[in-house]
């Protein structure tokens, strides 16, 4: 017999909510984040000028409040291995730096019933020990084939108008990228790293972590339209990347202070869609 697959939206009155966790965050945390996506510009790599974060580094604190899965939520272990990294949404008050040390707080902030499928949001809002405000964000999570107890029936979302993109950048994936991530950022789960753990979850080979994609797509745009801070980071995740993969980013500005961007794999195929780069002086 199958084995169902549930996700239980958990009481309002239920403890665990909100769950928090704080960080250091250092300099060698940092340059090792900025190294193992390929940017080690000045701003995120030389000690003499002084570093700041990566505008994709709050993942690495955000990590350790939803490797066992969102709070606000019930499932399973064998449920939570089929989670797919869907979304990502990253607005940045200012960038982290070494010596801070930050405190994160999770909570569920939407739980969709899909077709064959259960969507779960997780907010996110990393502050000073004193609370002020540093990045908010909010990580989309998808289960197929799990049924959803006590969350939302999702309406049709419009999508959004594709922008007229020119290719900025290629790189290429292998086997070690994920490795060298994985240790980097901190962000360890085997499915990236252990081709036993992907097969058995009926995949290929192993897969990049979004957000290994995501950032390096980031620092391709912000070299290729050089500006000030980086205040918002949009987009989806829309197929896999595995090993031996060649990336191309596309790109183009939509209005002044954002540009629009995307992850084609050799074929065209999209695997990152719906890429928008806000920057500090001309955001809304």
């Amino acid at each position: 017999m199958a084995t169902e697959h549930v996700i239980r939206v958990l009481p309002t009155d239920s403890p665990g909510l909100v769950r928090t966790a704080e960080s250091r965050v250092d300099e060698r945390w940092l340059r090792a984040f900025a190294a193992a996506v390929g940017d080690t510009r000045d701003e995120f790599f030389d000690l003499d000028r002084g570093i700041v974060g990566h505008p994709v580094f709050p993942v690495c604190v955000e990590w350790p409040l939803i490797e066992q899965g969102a709070p606000g939520i019930e499932l399973s272990e064998d449920t939570l291995r089929l989670g797919l990294h869907v979304g990502h949404r990253i607005r940045l008050r200012s960038p982290l730096r070494p010596g801070e040390r930050v405190r994160t707080e999770a909570r569920l902030h939407r739980a969709e019933a899909r077709t064959g499928a259960a969507l779960i949001v997780t907010e996110f809002r990393t502050t000073t020990p004193g609370g002020t405000l540093l990045v908010t964000s909010q990580v989309s999570t998808l289960y197929r084939g799990v049924r959803l107890e006590g969350g939302e029936i999702a309406a049709a979302s419009p999508k959004p108008r594709p922008a007229e993109l020119s290719r900025i950048a290629t790189f290429e994936t292998d086997t070690a990228n994920a490795v060298v991530y994985s240790e980097c950022a901190r962000i360890w789960n085997p499915i990236h790293t252990d081709i036993r753990v992907a097969r058995a979850a009926g995949l290929a080979d192993t897969v990049l972590h979004g957000t290994e994609t995501l950032a390096r797509a980031v620092s391709a745009v912000t070299r290729a339209y050089p500006g000030p801070d980086v205040t918002g980071v949009d987009c989806r995740f829309t197929n896999p990347v595995f090993p031996g993969m060649t990336l191309s980013v596309h790109a183009g500005r939509t209005r002044p202070g954002t540009v629009a961007f995307d992850v084609r794999a050799a074929d065209g195929t999209p695997v990152l869609a719906d890429g928008l780069l806000a920057f500090a002086a001309e955001s809304s």
